[in-house]
């Protein structure tokens, strides 16, 4: 589904915010539920199922097409401060090199005046007013063959500097949750993807809307944790807890389950399963209704 659809889907434009689609996916979930439509009407139920996994992908598409915006904003945002800071340089220099001109100019005059004085005596003032004006213009070369070294020499240092400052320090890395302690938390909409809650405690937590791609739970807690809805694409649940955890409406698609503890997991009504199953590994795992899957 192109990105565009995904917007027309959830009727949002392209300067919708998280929170804007969040509150439009609701919604929309909400409306096409299953749980809405009597279990006799097959037709409709499948017709919701399907509507409901379009909300869901164009609900995913979204949230990271709008996480790379953010990303790319903050990216230029530091490009502008870095170039600012190099600005800030450039000037400081020029201030610099004007009262170092300024400071150097009156002690060469100064040195001067007073040679000129000790020849007075000896010399003529003809001879003295050419002598003047010859060791002037000696000045004044030395300075302009000078100057553009130092500067060059200052500039390629200010160029190095604000090299050094535009290459940002690296993103921070996600941080490792190993066996955190996160009973009955609120994670509800959260964005966890790639994160590593291996052995974490996450009992009774709430996880429901939440985007759980590729997230390490093995060995995790999940006894009677609230994954309504959550998005648990390629996640790794080996010989995780899922006791009692409502699983309804979750996309598990690609995750491995082997040796999980399902028993007692909510995964559908009645005789209809409401998760999504593909290319589950499931080998050694004790199945919702206490048989181990082989």
């Amino acid at each position: 589904m192109e990105i565009y659809q995904c917007y027309k889907l959830l009727g949002l434009t392209s300067n919708a915010t998280l929170e804007d689609v969040n509150k439009a996916y609701k919604a929309l979930a909400l409306q096409w539920h299953p749980d809405r439509i009597p279990r006799e009407n097959v037709q409709q139920q499948l017709q919701a199922q399907e509507k409901l996994k379009e909300i869901n992908h164009a609900r995913d598409s979204l949230r990271k097409a709008v996480e790379q915006k953010t990303t790319n904003s903050e990216a230029k945002y530091a490009q502008k401060t870095s170039h600012q800071a190099s600005s800030q340089t450039n000037r400081q220099y020029h201030q610099h090199q004007t009262r170092y001109q300024s400071k150097y100019q009156s002690a060469h005059q100064s040195t001067y005046q007073a040679q000129a004085q000790q020849q007075t005596s000896e010399r003529s003032s003809e001879r003295y007013s050419s002598y003047q004006s010859q060791a002037y213009q000696t000045y004044q070369s030395t300075q302009s063959h000078q100057q553009p070294s130092k500067q060059k020499h200052y500039q390629s240092e200010s160029y190095a500097a604000s090299q050094q400052s535009t290459q940002a320090s690296p993103k921070p890395q996600k941080p490792d949750l190993t066996g955190a302690d996160l009973r009955g938390a609120n994670l509800r909409e959260k964005y966890l993807e790639g994160r590593n809650l291996s052995y974490a405690n996450l009992s009774n937590a709430d996880l429901s809307d939440a985007f759980l791609h590729r997230v390490n739970f093995q060995g995790a807690n999940l006894q009677g944790a609230n994954l309504f809805r959550a998005n648990l694409f390629q996640a790794n649940l080996q010989n995780a807890d899922l006791r009692g955890a409502n699983l309804i409406g979750a996309d598990l698609s690609g995750s491995d389950l082997r040796g999980a503890d399902l028993s007692g997991a909510r995964v559908g009504f009645g005789d209809k399963l409401m998760v999504k199953l593909t290319n589950v590994n499931f080998t050694g795992a004790t199945m919702p209704n206490g048989s181990v899957h082989s």
